[in-house]
């Protein structure tokens, strides 16, 4: 399936680039109109200016105006449709790195892992070659935080089952996904760009909250009605006939006052939205797919209405703003202060931005979330299709459910991946598992974890059936010292085992993975501490895995009803250990401590074999 996968994406690849080619003739060809349009206009305009022509002039610049307007435009729209594709060529380039299981050059999302968080790091939720770099297609920064903590955080029953109709949908609208990401694409997209774009929007969103930019709208709203229109005919008249110049001079010295008392207000609010202008754009892009689109889904029409309003859409009002902020982006031209003094623009497109802000200050807040919502459903469905033999899981209401049949780890290739069916259910159920070094005991509640937090967060599973109920995942599988604190890792560890009781304390069901527990401290220590805790969690209301070498634990599974013995094996033939990966029942039997040492170089004496 992978290999069709592939060949479908690479297809694509090769189509897009086809079109790319196209696009760029045509931006080729029409940059050569547009540059011998103007230079025809230039000379025309000079040749009648010389013969006094005012008519010929008069049409010439009207000419002029609209045909270079719609060259612009046209052009525009041939540079808008190249960085699509090319936006697309990049996504199916991604999905084809994804297939071959090469994640170093996307995300990592490591600004979003916490170090106190119960899963996280051990699960590789986040970080290199992780189930974030997997999974991720957003674009927006807040997209990638919204997939972000649902990777973090279990969801309700209903909101997962919710996600999950969501993304079995949008998992067959292959094109609609792929122009969806890569209208996002539009912006710049290094983590700098990324970084600057959560400031930008906050900003943008500050300033939409913020009141008017204008006080008295009355007065400015005259000044705007009379003023410009007085000062065009001063200057016609001036032009036409023999009055005096000093009414024009006049009338922009009083446009000039008023601007003025305004000069700080245009300043500061040109200054906190002309770096978001490129971020609306995508955003709209983005929008007017949602909006154009028809969905089966609850959760995708529930956020759909959310765009469209009784006289207007979403993408209209977006629009709307990014063609405000332009023109006020525009303040850096001469030219836009040539014209300013005598139309009043600045006043212009403030009240225009104060009118925005209060139709819709109530409502961009929601679109914005919205969108990332978006994003994330588009990720767990990017990875759905990605991986169409993963199934979704049954969420039961039974606490302390967890059946997987053919259960793998989504982030170890399909050639080299080996599954397991697993089974543990009930308050207290415990499963210890040993194994010689290197068996699969630490994969295999790595697996049995990552598949617990995509159960949870709506996504598909790596296995062929599975059951699972709404439990808090925890892990201590990697803690390490720390020289700052001056904490050794097994007083690391020991912070880590009481973060899991008081997380059991605090009443949810919780799934735990323990993996070589008490393993910085003596035998007898380890021994006692370990089944000390076993003990404990077994009356708690929790279940899970604790892996293990010390194989006296095993015992407890005599003592304790709801304790379990499985085991990973190894087999040594001559110098060649090898593994089957398989989950067994019972104790292990088999050892290879002895054999890996030799391999390594020491000497090992038969008396003091492992």
């Amino acid at each position: 399936m992978q290999t069709n996968l592939k060949t479908l994406f690479q297809e694509r690849v090769v189509q897009c680039k086809t079109e790319a080619t196209q696009y760029s003739r045509k931006n080729d060809q029409i940059a050569i109109v547009r540059v011998l349009f103007f230079l025809v206009s230039i000379i025309g305009l000079i040749y009648f200016a010389n013969e006094r022509n005012v008519v010929a002039v008069a049409v010439i610049i009207v000419i002029f105006l609209i045909g270079f307007s719609i060259i612009v435009k046209y052009h525009n729209s041939i540079k808008i449709k190249k960085t699509h594709l090319d936006n697309l060529i990049q996504i199916n380039e991604e999905e084809i790195q994804r297939l071959s299981g090469d994640l170093n050059e996307f995300d990592a999302g490591t600004k979003y892992l916490e170090t106190t968080h119960p899963y996280a790091a051990d699960l590789d939720v986040c970080g290199k070659h992780s189930l974030f770099q997997l999974i991720n297609r957003s674009n927006t920064e807040k997209g990638k935080e919204k997939l972000a903590d649902w990777l973090k955080n279990a969801a309700k029953k209903q909101t997962i089952e919710a996600r999950q109709e969501a993304v079995i949908e949008l998992k067959e609208k292959l094109d609609w996904r792929q122009d969806f990401q890569a209208y996002g694409k539009e912006k710049p997209a290094s983590q700098k760009a990324m970084r600057e774009e959560v400031d930008e929007i906050k900003v943008l969103l500050n300033w939409i909250q913020e009141p008017d930019a204008l006080k008295n709208h009355g007065r400015y709203k005259l000044a705007l009605l009379i003023l410009p229109i007085l000062t065009l005919i001063a200057i016609a008249l001036y032009f036409i006939t023999n009055i005096s110049g000093y009414y024009s001079i006049g009338l922009i010295a009083i446009n000039s006052f008023i601007l003025w008392t305004t000069k700080d207000t245009a300043t500061t609010t040109h200054k906190k939205t002309s770096k978001s202008i490129s971020i609306l754009k995508a955003y709209r892009m983005m929008i007017l797919k949602i909006e154009q689109s028809t969905f089966k889904a609850e959760l995708l029409k529930r956020l759909q209405v959310n765009f469209k309003h009784k006289n207007y859409t979403a993408s209209e009002e977006i629009n709307s703003l990014q063609n405000i902020l332009d023109n006020l982006d525009n303040r850096a031209n001469v030219f836009y202060h040539l014209a300013n003094v005598i139309m009043l623009l600045d006043i212009y497109w403030l009240l225009k931005a104060d009118r925005w802000k209060a139709k819709n200050r109530e409502d961009v807040s929601v679109w914005f979330a919205d969108i990332s919502e978006f994003e994330a459903l588009n990720g767990l469905a990017g990875f759905s299709f990605a991986h169409s033999e993963f199934v979704f899981p049954i969420i039961d209401d039974k606490p302390f459910t967890y059946q997987a049949t053919a259960l793998g780890h989504c982030l170890i290739k399909l050639k080299n991946r080996v599954v397991n069916d697993y089974e543990l259910a009930g308050k207290g159920a415990i499963a210890i598992i040993t194994g010689s070094n290197m068996s699969g005991k630490s994969t295999f509640l790595r697996t049995v974890g990552i598949n617990a937090v995509l159960a949870l967060a709506g996504a598909p599973v790596c296995a062929q059936e599975m059951k699972i109920s709404k439990m808090q995942v925890f892990t201590s599988m990697r803690t390490q010292d720390s020289l700052e604190e001056s904490v050794s890792s097994f007083y690391a560890e020991l912070r880590r085992l009481k973060q899991l009781l008081e997380t059991v304390a605090e009443g949810q069901p919780v799934l735990f993975m323990l993996d070589e527990i008490l393993k910085g401290t003596n035998s007898h220590d380890r021994h006692n501490g370990a089944a000390s805790l076993i003990r404990q969690l077994s009356k708690l209301n929790a279940t899970g895995l604790v892996s293990t070498h010390d194989l006296e634990l095993g015992e407890l599974e005599s003592q304790l009803p709801n304790v379990k013995n499985y085991s990973f094996n190894s087999q040594i033939e001559g110098d060649e250990i090898s593994f089957d990966y398989k989950l067994h029942e019972g104790v292990c039997k088999s050892f290879n401590a002895s054999k890996l040492m030799e391999k390594m170089g020491i000497a090992m004496n038969e008396e003091n074999r492992v």
